[in-house]
């Protein structure tokens, strides 16, 4: 049986309405991998490709094991935040870590200045083997966080917008394939 001109366009209308109420989503997803991978390649392409600084001499201060670990990384509890916080009809909205992980601004921006910080009571073992125990108490300590950007706005990046253009085009195609 076939279908008549309209009920073939009233169907494509469908259709590309269906398409185009899913693009925020597939926006969406597609800024959430570039940003996981800018963990993976530590570094965020902008214009330019920034590497990110690399981390201090750790057997100046630190334990020597982190030497291997990748920047930005140590539980993963930062890159497994990133995920979108809102879809709205023409816009999506990403974040990366939200309430749960007060640090993610600081990573991603920079920081440098005084915080105050509490140090519990714990037990402080000495070189000689003795045990000190050493009671709570407030310090103001001068932090210096280098900016190490992975998240950002696609007009920041060229690379961005290139790959939410090639998954939005691919997305049209796999949906306007049988038509």
């Amino acid at each position: 049986m076939f279908k008549s001109a309209g009920d073939a366009m009233i169907s494509i209308q469908q259709k590309l309405a269906s398409t185009l109420r899913e693009l925020p989503a597939v926006v969406g997803e597609a800024a959430v991998n570039f940003t996981i991978d800018n963990f993976e390649r530590q570094a965020w392409l902008g214009n330019t490709a920034e590497n990110w600084k690399k981390r201090k001499n750790p057997t100046k201060w630190g334990k020597a094991d982190e030497t291997d670990r990748a920047l930005l990384v140590k539980t993963g509890k930062l890159k497994r935040s990133i995920r979108i916080s809102k879809l709205v009809e023409n816009a999506v909205y990403i974040q990366a870590g939200g309430a749960d992980i007060p640090y993610a601004k600081a990573h991603n921006e920079g920081f440098r200045g005084a915080v105050n910080q509490t140090v519990k009571p714990h037990i402080r073992k000495m070189k000689d083997g003795r045990n000190i125990g050493v009671s709570e108490f407030q310090r103001t300590i001068q932090q210096n966080i280098p900016k190490r950007k992975f998240i950002g706005h696609e007009s920041e990046s060229p690379y961005l917008r290139a790959k939410i253009r090639r998954e939005v085009i691919a997305h049209f195609r796999n949906r306007m394939k049988n038509l």
